[in-house]
Order: structure tokens, then sequence, then C-alpha cells
């Protein structure tokens, strides 16, 4: 038998789990995989245990509290830092990642590192793209000839789409 063939799960339905605002950036939080995920959440936002809380005892309980567990979360994540979340949330072992722009993710080293950046040939100038996600040891993805300039092919599509009617 499958794992959890007889179940669905929605993380972003999860009360402990979702992206929550802090004073600088948003970052995402999976709180699950653990006993008492609530008791080590509140431990790293240093907030009382919300787990000894009839409300938030047990998950049932905080998916009927969710608006005022996550509102709780919220108020608590918008004090400080995103880095500073990041590393509390780290020490109690909570899964977390900071959200990043489209800015912050290409001048992240692993995002080099993984061959996400693609450089090729342009008009003038080397280009740089975002590369594939999936990589196949046979099949390199490259960049082999540049990307159309805007309007480049329109009236070639006008066209066909006009030979088609």
């Amino acid at each position: 038998m499958v794992m959890m063939s007889d179940s669905d799960v929605n993380w972003a339905a999860m009360p402990l789990c979702g992206v929550f605002e802090t004073q600088d950036g948003p970052l995402v939080m999976v709180g699950a995989f653990k006993e008492n995920p609530l008791r080590n959440i509140c431990a790293a936002l240093d907030l009382p245990d919300l787990s000894a809380d009839p409300k938030f005892a047990n998950l049932a309980a905080q998916f009927q509290n969710k608006p005022e567990l996550q509102g709780i979360l919220r108020e608590t994540f918008l004090t400080a830092t995103r880095d500073h979340w990041l590393q509390k949330l780290e020490e109690q072992d909570i899964l977390s990642a900071p959200v990043r722009d489209m800015r912050e993710a290409l001048a992240d080293p692993q995002t080099t590192e993984n061959g996400m950046i693609l450089e090729g040939p342009g008009e003038g100038q080397r280009l740089k793209l975002v590369g594939n996600p999936v990589h196949l040891s046979r099949s390199e993805v490259t960049l082999r000839i540049p990307p159309p300039r805007l309007g480049q092919h329109t009236e070639e599509v006008i066209a066909e789409l006009h030979a088609k009617h």
C-alpha cells in the first residue's frame, strides 16, 4: 500500500503553516513532523506554550481556531526581522525558509550552483536567463538561440492564423 494513499494533505490549509510577513520580508513556515509543533513554534517566537490552551491543544482545535492562532503568529512575526525569526525557528527545528523576490533568488549563490542561470547569445550582448529546473544527466539544457524580440514574429503569426481560417 502506498503511504497516505487514503488521505489528502493540503499544506496551505494547515493551521501551523503559511507565509508570514516580518519587519523586512516574508518567510514560509511548515509546523509539522513533530509531536507538538505548536510548542516548538511558541518557544521559537518567545510566546507562552499555546498548545496548553484548550483552543489550540490539538490539530482539530487548531483548525477550529485557525484565524485566532494565525493572528497571534502574524502579530509576533511582525515584531522582528526575517533572519531573526528564521534563526529562532531553525533552533527549534521548525521547517522554514525566506520567501525571496526574483532579485534575491537570482543573487543567491545556490541559484548559480544549481545551474539555474543560462547564458547565451543575444543581440549585441550575452543574455542571462532563468534555466530549466529539471536537470537530466544526458540532456543538458543550453541557450542555443536568443529569444525573440517583442513583436518579432507578430506578422508571421497573424498570417498563419488568417491562412487557417
